[in-house]
């Protein structure tokens, strides 16, 4: 049996029905572990642990699938839709992965579209890759940072009439000093000891704005956006936040780069892929 598969062929498989995405923000901590039995789901990397059962699981990040794969033998045995390849990694690499993976649809990711820079967010961009997304013409996807990103568009192309996101904070929630749920945690911080914290706009700011931008171009699209906050019995806690914090954060956001480089990115690397990406 086919094990390997296009994400492409998932293209309406859920069509009006309600997606639910999880991140692993502190807020996961007060989910109930049955709330995902009954939904559409899918849990992004290390929300698996919370909701095991969910529909899918989705992954672009090589260190968390083999710490699933490790930790969890239901890991593999589940539906994947994964990245290739994954961030860092090659092709052969990430099929080498999850060569044991019952199930997995594949779909083709490049990093910060359609410039390949961090943080340079186009609306244009994003409006074009829903509609293409939602007509299943899309071949290649990306995000700014997240992997969430990615995966909403996967919510697209199953069909969804609403997608609801939880979990996903981008650390405009935050308890008690966690990046994480408190199950998985430690298991972060020992994974990457080194990156920067959620709470650094260098991290979060292109993230925010890039989950704000498509939630409103699915709304525009005729797809509900839900952004939750945090777990309540009427699910009514939604993330906001002003126009004046965010312009503030995107100040400290603002980085400084050789000429060279600025100048690579201008001149080549951002026309590349301002071409590649329309696809």
């Amino acid at each position: 049996m086919k094990k390997n598969h296009s994400c492409r062929e998932l293209f309406n498989a859920f069509t009006g029905k309600e997606v639910w995405i999880s991140g692993s923000d502190p807020s996961l901590s007060d989910y109930p572990d049955d709330f995902f039995d009954n939904k559409t789901a899918i849990t992004l990397h290390l929300s698996h642990l919370k909701f095991p059962n969910a529909t899918f699981r989705y992954s672009s990040e090589f260190d968390r699938s083999l710490y699933l794969l490790g930790k969890d033998p239901l890991y593999k045995e589940k539906p994947l839709i994964a990245a290739l390849p994954m961030y860092g990694k090659t092709i052969k690499q990430t099929k080498a992965l999850l060569q044991d993976s019952k199930e997995v649809y594949f779909h083709r990711m490049l990093s910060y579209p359609p410039y390949g820079l961090r943080g340079k967010i186009s609306e244009s961009y994003t409006r074009q890759k829903i509609l293409q997304t939602m007509n299943n013409r899309a071949h290649i996807w990306g995000g700014h940072g997240s992997c969430l990103h990615t995966c909403m568009y996967m919510a697209v192309l199953l069909g969804a009439s609403s997608i609801h996101l939880i979990g996903c904070g981008h650390n405009l929630y935050s308890k008690d000093g966690l990046e994480h749920y408190q199950m998985v945690e430690e298991d972060h911080h020992t994974m990457r000891p080194n990156y920067r914290s959620f709470s650094d706009p260098v991290e979060n700011v292109a993230l925010i704005e890039q989950t704000s931008l498509f939630g409103r171009l699915c709304e525009e699209n005729g797809i509900k956006f839900y952004w939750h906050k945090q777990w309540c019995a009427n699910m009514d806690s939604f993330i906001t936040y002003s126009d004046e914090w965010f312009l503030e954060q995107k100040k400290k956001a603002e980085r400084k780069f050789p000429l060279i480089k600025t100048l690579y990115r201008l001149l080549i690397k951002g026309p590349i892929y301002n071409i590649i990406t329309r696809f």
